[in-house]
């Protein structure tokens, strides 16, 4: 399995320009938003329409995070490992935010 890089400044980009805002300075509210909307995006293409299958956490993951400048390299399976608490081969929202924090920890 190929390996995931995980880099917040490229995380979203599409999403933060959409904000207009020249500094991307943004309230905790709005990254909420943005990362519920990243995680809406690409979770329910299967019977789970609230959570990522693994396909579909990999399509977010080659989507949305850069390999440029990145130091974090993970495959999908250890990515999974990490994330699915409950083991159940999906990733719920709030699953999804310990991706979120181990990519702030990395700021």
């Amino acid at each position: 399995s190929p390996a995931y890089f995980l880099n917040t400044t490229s995380f979203s980009h599409s999403y933060l320009s959409r904000l207009h805002c020249p500094t991307l300075t943004m309230s905790l509210a709005d990254a909420a938003r943005i990362v519920g909307e990243v995680f809406k995006k690409y979770a329910g293409e299967d019977q789970h329409k609230n959570s990522l299958s693994p396909d579909e956490l990999k399509k977010l993951l080659q989507a949305e995070c850069s390999k440029k400048g990145s130091t974090c390299t993970l495959t999908l399976d250890e990515v999974m490992k990490r994330l699915d608490n409950n083991k159940d081969g999906q990733i719920t929202i709030v699953e999804f935010g310990t991706l979120i924090g181990m990519m702030a920890k990395r700021m």
